[in-house]
């Protein structure tokens, strides 16, 4: 019996290996992921800002909005990337903003989606536990997992809009400045939309619908083992 038991545990050990799963990671990323500054910095508008974003496609190639004339800033994008049919067992997005302002009082985030699913309350959480400074750079990941289902169609649309209030640098023309404080608030909340990067990973099945010849082989002389033993007894 103990023989008989070890084919056929190495039986179906070569069968499980031969259906055995693997992970794959799916990367799609937009804008200047190594812009040349670190998460926490202040980074200056030039050269810095400028040529992180030259040559970016929308609207990661420009400032969007102005914190003392309005607007305040607004983005949309979409990431592609091709359709997935294995399990999405994980799914973030990872976007870089410089001067997005959250130290300023109440949610800088007036709608965040992606897909049509509003994000906002979950954006404005991250904004609100760290940084945004006046000038400052931040990055910010958010979980997608819970959008597995409409992210495997290969497209994941993103929009982003800010409301102030923003900081401004003080200046005397601007209402409500203390010349005792170097940063005033504003009315509107101007940024610039660094980098998106969405990071999907799956659980990949087997390569095959049947076993590798090899794998065949090896089975085929477990169970001529498994037979032979049996003859014997």
């Amino acid at each position: 019996m103990k023989h008989s038991f070890s084919a056929l545990t190495l039986a179906a050990g070569l069968l499980a290996a031969s259906s055995g799963a693997s992970a794959a990671i799916i990367t799609s990323s937009l804008g200047n992921t190594a812009p040349g500054f670190n998460d926490g910095d202040t980074p200056a508008l030039v050269p810095q800002i400028l040529a992180a974003q030259s040559g970016q496609p929308a609207p990661f190639n420009v400032g969007l909005g102005n914190e003392v004339i309005g607007p305040s800033a607004a983005g949309s994008w979409t990431h592609n990337y091709a359709p997935i049919g294995d399990p999405i067992i994980s799914a973030t997005l990872d976007i870089g903003l410089v001067d997005h302002d959250s130290a300023a009082a109440g949610d800088q985030v007036l709608l965040f989606t992606v897909d049509g699913t509003d994000l906002t309350a979950n954006l404005n959480a991250l904004f609100n536990a760290r940084g945004g400074g006046e000038g400052e750079y931040n990055v910010y990941q958010i979980d997608l997992l819970s959008l597995a289902g409409v992210l495997a169609d290969g497209s994941a649309s993103i929009v982003l809009n800010l409301q102030g209030p923003g900081l401004q640098a003080c200046l005397p023309f601007l209402p409500g400045c203390d010349p005792n404080n170097p940063v005033s608030p504003t009315g509107f909340n101007g940024a610039h939309y660094i980098f998106s990067m969405l990071t999907i990973e799956t659980r990949e099945g087997p390569t095959t619908g049947v076993p590798e010849p090899q794998t065949l082989a090896l089975l085929g002389l477990s169970l001529s083992a498994l037979a032979w033993r049996r003859r014997r007894r």
